[in-house]
């Protein structure tokens, strides 16, 4: 079974924490071990420190002596003084400390309660030692002095691990404490820093469907603008998709729905006819109307592909001569077919240009097509391609019934057809020719046609360098 991935709020607030610990649970270490040796290195100063106070008062008569019949007075086997014992009674929160003192004869003079039974230190026993003392550890510290008096002060080592535990707590309870802190504050940072996410996410379920507005991106983070950027280019994709879509459905609902019922007619009407020339007359019409219901799909076909093609497709090098040149071939029975004088005139030098080819390629065929349906049997089509400086100019004119000069623009809207016309087109030809000029951003224009009578129609489009 396959987990479901974190959130990014989740999985950033783990890493954040991840990283605090992994960098301040080391860093705490290492600030203990440092304490503590620095702790040391000040409790030893300040025991040597103290040995050699001890030192200079024993030597000057400082430190009072008692008489041996006081109970602080130890003595020896015969009766003799051995030396003065000082009572050590420690505070609370004091360390406990002791001391010895001999003579340069090595007899004990002065020392405390607590280490007065401790055997004399050996002449390898100078400096800092630890030693057990009655089931204790001390840390001691031992010198001679400028007066030969053998000084051992010492301390109680569990003082120090008791400093020690402070030292642990003191570190450690910032961390227990303030790592849950730390988790809950970052996990509201992070929510704040992942707010513009949740404001795109709210602008994306109130977008409308249709809608092509851009996403605003001008107020979003440098790390969230290119997301909005390919989102915006990804919306208007979808949207471009979607009218297409729209529009293909349209157009299939609006052009196929007259040929079918005319076709259903006819057939109906070969069906209860009983004159056979009345029967071959409707379904001879039949056949016709199936024939234009079989034009429009074809039309209707290459306006889908040649929008799908153009928003999928990069643009490339082409060459006009030889896309017209397959649309003439492609064309050539209906030439043959109206007895037509049809030319191609182009320059010598070859004519390129940075486009869609399946878009030229439609806008051609229409243009052509057009140009042989509405011209009369016996009569005269040309298309010339030139360069005229950095521009092609694509020229297509027949001698045909033209177009009246008030209704040129709107030929170009999608199944507008001029009333007189006798010919069976259906609207589509120059809406395609239409859309594959603003996929190039080109220009067209209907003149007059140079042949007496008819229509020119121009196109010019930027050209690529030779």
């Amino acid at each position: 079974m396959t987990p479901h991935p974190a959130s990014l709020r989740t999985r950033l607030t783990w890493l954040i924490i991840a990283v605090m610990v992994a960098v301040l649970i080391p860093l705490g270490w290492i600030s203990y071990r440092r304490e503590l040796r620095e702790m040391n290195e000040l409790l030893d100063g300040r025991l040597a420190q103290a040995g050699r106070t001890l030192g200079t008062l024993i030597a000057h008569g400082q430190l009072p002596m008692r008489e041996p019949d006081l109970p602080n007075v130890a003595q020896s086997g015969d009766g003799h003084h051995k030396g003065v014992v000082v009572s050590v009674h420690p505070h609370n929160y004091e360390p406990e400390v002791g001391f010895q003192a001999y003579d340069p004869q090595g007899d004990l003079i002065a020392a405390t309660s607590n280490l007065a039974d401790l055997p004399p230190p050996t002449a390898d026993e100078r400096g800092f030692r630890d030693i057990q003392h009655e089931g204790r550890q001390w840390r001691t510290f031992t010198l001679q002095n400028r007066t030969n008096l053998v000084i051992r002060i010492g301390e109680r080592s569990d003082n120090r691990a008791d400093i020690a535990r402070g030292l642990v707590i003191e570190h450690t309870l910032p961390l227990l404490i303030g790592l849950p802190l730390l988790a809950l504050l970052v996990s509201l940072a992070v929510k704040r820093g992942l707010r513009p996410v949740a404001v795109l996410t709210e602008m994306l379920d109130r977008r409308t469907p249709g809608s092509r507005k851009p996403m605003p991106a001008n107020l979003a983070p440098a790390e969230i603008k290119p997301l909005i950027a390919a989102l915006n280019q990804q919306l208007e994709r979808l949207e471009d998709a979607l009218d297409r879509e729209h529009r293909f459905a349209t157009d299939v609902a609006h052009e196929l729905r007259t040929p079918l019922a005319a076709t259903m007619i006819h057939l109906e009407s070969a069906m209860i006819a009983d004159d056979p020339g009345e029967v071959e007359y409707t379904v001879r019409h039949a056949q016709q109307s199936m024939a234009r219901l079989g034009r429009r799909i074809e039309q209707i076909l290459a306006m889908a592909r040649l929008e799908a093609g153009a928003a999928s497709q990069q643009r490339t090098r082409l060459e006009l001569s030889r896309l017209a040149t397959e649309v003439i071939e492609e064309l050539a029975p209906l030439i043959a077919e109206k007895d037509i004088a049809f030319s191609l005139n182009h320059d010598d030098a070859p004519i390129h240009v940075l486009g869609h080819e399946v878009a030229l390629t439609a806008m051609f065929r229409n243009l052509i097509e057009n140009a042989l349906r509405y011209t009369e049997n016996g009569g005269q089509v040309e298309v010339a391609l030139r360069r005229d400086g950095d521009h092609a100019l694509i020229d297509i004119c027949d001698n045909g019934p033209g177009i009246p000069e008030d209704r040129r623009q709107a030929v170009f809207q999608r199944f507008h057809r001029e009333v007189e016309s006798a010919t069976r087109g259906f609207g589509l030809g120059l809406s395609i020719v239409q859309r594959a000029i603003e996929l190039h951003g080109a220009s067209i224009e209907l003149l007059e046609s140079p042949l007496g009578r008819g229509l020119l129609v121009r196109i010019r489009m930027l050209a690529e360098p030779d």
